[in-house]
């Protein structure tokens, strides 16, 4: 018993040097980030427009989204609520519209302990598309900075979409 009781503080230990050591990582980190990508897609540039705004289409072919719900407010901003795989939902609005070149959707919230927009300029390549996607955003938490440091890729989430969107696009 007294070796179990030994083990169980050793790993309790080692769980609050780890969380000490993920917080202040995060502090080390900075609040704001920003990441670009660049890929070409093999349709035009309406077409790449029309399927890039078709929000209601996003849980039929990017599985980072679950579903996808309207809430227009009283100013007349539409909000799109985005579930993800683990059930939360999180708001995005149009923030800039410029058909077919470009457009920039932020997230809605001030209470989420992350932030920003996703900018998608599209730009004619041949038959093709070019999309260039910059994310800007913000991470509040020191501690999630430095999880987001350790354990995941500054454009992962770009890159998830780009995977799927280019497929999506593709079958159209």
């Amino acid at each position: 018993m007294k070796i179990l009781i030994i083990i169980l503080g050793v790993i309790a230990v080692l769980l609050v040097l780890a969380g000490v050591g993920l917080y202040l990582l995060g502090r080390a980190q900075p609040e704001r980030h920003s990441a670009t990508i660049t890929f070409t897609l093999p349709r035009a540039r309406p077409a790449v427009w029309v399927a890039l705004t078709d929000y209601a289409s996003l849980p039929q072919w990017w599985p980072a989204v679950r579903a996808v719900r309207f809430e227009t407010r009283a100013s007349g901003e539409v909000i799109t609520w985005n579930k993800d795989a683990h059930g939360k939902e999180i708001g995005f609005r149009t923030r800039e519209e410029k058909a077919p070149a470009k457009l920039v959707r932020e997230i809605v919230g001030d209470d989420l302990p992350f932030g920003g927009t996703w900018t998608y300029e599209l730009a004619e390549d041949g038959p093709g598309t070019r999309v260039t996607l910059t994310e800007d955003g913000f991470i509040k938490p020191p501690f999630f900075r430095g999880v987001a440091r350790l354990f995941m890729k500054p454009d992962g989430t770009m890159r998830d979409f780009e995977k799927h969107f280019a497929v999506h696009v593709a079958a159209q």
